[in-house]
């Protein structure tokens, strides 16, 4: 097998690498991606419809009808866990305290769907995570914030909702359409629309990134540095007790929630932070989180992979006995 045959399939096993290609592209070259920032929407639309046309639409039915999960991973998600967050910053090391509360009460990211998928988890139920979290976003932010610091910080409903339907809900539609009329297409070429899907969430990843840290050097002191650390072992902490909040479910089914807790939707936390509380280290501080999550996605396929693989040996017992 040759040099590239390897560099190929080396990709092909851990696309989720992707991420950290994106991440290391935005910071050395983000004069060439920060004018793609701007055309993140249709960067958006693009994945969306990618991954729907992969999406198993009974399973995601089946998802949308249990209230029982739905009604723990959005308590969880938008109330606890920014609470959770909060305290212990707000407590031991204030100056971080409202970064970590904007990034906590976020709704889940919207690129989520494509990640699940990455690491083997279920896209369906990350679609739907993220809906219902967007969806709840507008109610919950102000209660947080208020719960919090005693202020109620009101969001953009119509943009937020407005993107909701342009980046979720019209790729989705369109893909369900083109799955129906023409199902051998879609199936034939779903190498194709998985790559696509990767390859585009890397480049919005660089995008990203390229926006927020061209704007001035990223300065972090010991003390930072400990205290992102630190905070990084709690948040992995509140991650595990997010996998066991659904013990009824699969590991696959209950690695996706963990993760659609704790990726939030960068778009929203930097708009909060400019709109609300104008602070360039506050905007830094957020931005080293940001890239922090990210990075910290590879690992976490690593776990989810291992978590999905007990899955198949529970499932292959099950049918041997």
């Amino acid at each position: 097998m040759s040099i590239w045959q390897k560099i190929r399939h080396i990709f092909a096993e851990n696309q989720i690498m992707i991420v950290l290609i994106g991440i290391v592209a935005g910071i050395l070259l983000p004069k060439y991606f920060r004018p793609i920032a701007p055309y993140g929407t249709y960067l958006l639309m693009l994945i969306f419809f990618t991954s729907s046309l992969r999406l198993n639409l009974k399973e995601l039915v089946g998802y949308a009808k249990d209230w029982k999960m739905l009604t723990l991973a959005n308590g969880f998600k938008l109330i606890f866990l920014p609470l959770a967050m909060w305290l212990p910053c707000y407590l031991f090391a204030p100056d971080w305290a409202m970064a970590f509360l904007i990034m906590g009460a976020m709704p889940t990211g919207m690129t989520i769907a494509l990640i699940a998928d990455l690491f083997g988890g279920k896209t369906s139920l990350a679609l739907v995570i993220t809906a219902v979290t967007s969806l709840l976003a507008p109610i919950t932010i102000p209660l947080v914030f208020w719960l919090s610091i005693g202020r109620v910080v009101p969001i953009p409903v119509l943009t937020l909702f407005g993107n909701l339907f342009l980046t979720i809900v019209i790729p989705f539609i369109l893909a369900a359409i083109i799955q129906r009329k023409a199902p051998k297409i879609v199936k034939k070429y779903d190498p194709v629309w998985r790559n696509v899907a990767v390859w585009t969430f890397g480049i919005l990843i660089a995008a990203i990134v390229g926006d927020t840290t061209g704007q001035g050097p990223i300065i972090l002191s010991a003390r930072d540095i400990g205290l992102i650390i630190v905070m990084l072992i709690y948040i992995g902490g509140l991650t595990a007790l997010a996998f066991l909040m659904a013990w009824w479910r699969t590991n696959a089914e209950k690695s996706t929630l963990a993760l659609c807790m704790v990726y939030l939707n960068n778009t929203l936390a930097l708009y909060v932070a400019n709109r609300y509380f104008p602070s360039s280290r506050l905007m830094t501080q957020l931005v080293i989180l940001l890239l922090v999550i990210n990075i910290l996605l590879p690992p976490f396929r690593w776990i989810a992979a291992y978590a999905v693989h007990l899955d198949k040996i529970k499932a292959k017992k099950h049918r041997s006995s």
